[in-house]
């Protein structure tokens, strides 16, 4: 059985994503370009993967063209699953367009997804205009619609059995803090308890593996134990997080949010699988294309976890 684990693609109105800072050059060309790439018209009517790459010449950090361009690489690849770790987009609006793409998985109930903070949390104020800035329960509303679609619950955790031996826990990790313009997040007791208790009823044996969109674990810098420089954007909670799956026997937990792609495994404790951004790439690495991470499970057992490039 074979995973496809994305995240943090940022679809939205035009592909346009709120951290952008554009040249001019670059500004006028997205501009033009911003017709054909609005959500409503991509969705429905799915440019095939040679026009997706004739239109990224136009425009090449178009986020709505570099998701398409990852999802006809889905469906070449044609994984079991696809999980998505959250900031599936960018300020709540483009999930028409993740749906078209990613059709002939949802038509199968095999997309799982998590939210992001861009999913969830109002848009930031000095970044969005007044009139244009979508507040915390219409964000939510919209989530809890992609979330219908896609066939799981709206709010509180979710347990999905994978076949194989194997099952994954959905964790929502999005709960703002009170400070202005965090983009930290946490995992309530409540949700942990209530998960615990959707374990109690499946399979012990079964290889668990938990979705979060905040990264639980911090990889090492050069070894040393260092961990990067994260304000604003950590999980509040993640030492009891971390307890709660070291304790639970999860194998596996796997992540999106800093858009670092690593794999960490501590002793006795699960494997972290961060994925970067399968837009925007990997800031830990300026050359490189987009990839995701594909998880091969056999017979109950994590077998392979490997780069796919996009």
């Amino acid at each position: 059985m074979i995973l496809a684990h994305l995240s943090d693609l940022h679809v939205s109105r035009f592909g346009e994503h709120l951290s952008s800072l554009r040249s001019r050059k670059q500004h006028k060309a997205a501009v033009r370009a911003q017709k054909a790439t609005e959500h409503h018209k991509l969705a429905a009517n799915l440019p095939s993967a040679d026009e997706v790459e004739r239109m990224l010449i136009a425009d090449p950090r178009n986020t709505n063209l570099l998701f398409l361009r990852a999802a006809h690489r889905l469906r070449a690849d044609a994984p079991d699953w696809v999980l998505l770790t959250g900031d599936v987009t960018d300020d709540a609006i483009g999930y028409d367009l993740v749906l078209a793409a990613l059709a002939p998985f949802v038509e199968r109930g095999r997309v799982l997804a998590v939210p992001g903070n861009h999913d969830i949390y109002t848009s930031p104020p000095l970044l969005v205009p007044g009139s244009q800035r979508r507040r915390f329960p219409e964000k939510r509303a919209a989530w809890g619609e992609f979330a219908r679609a896609l066939g799981l619950p709206v709010e509180g955790p979710w347990l999905r059995d994978l076949g194989d031996g194997a099952l994954v826990v959905g964790l929502d990790s999005c709960h703002p803090a009170r400070t202005p313009l965090s983009a930290s997040g946490a995992v309530p007791t409540e949700m942990l308890e209530a998960t615990r208790a959707l374990l109690g009823a499946a399979p012990r044996d079964a290889l668990r593996l938990a979705m979060v969109h905040h990264h639980v674990v911090n990889l090492p810098t050069r070894s040393l134990g260092l961990a990067p420089f994260q304000l604003g954007i950590r999980l509040r909670n993640a030492k009891r997080v971390y307890e709660f799956l070291c304790k639970e026997r999860f194998a596996a937990v796997l992540n999106g949010h800093r858009h670092l792609g690593y794999r960490y495994h501590p002793t006795r404790a699960p494997l972290f699988v961060s994925a970067p951004s399968a837009t925007l790439g990997c800031h830990s690495r300026s050359t490189d294309r987009p990839y995701y991470w594909h998880i091969e499970i056999m017979g109950g057992r994590l077998a392979t976890v490997v780069e796919q490039p996009i």
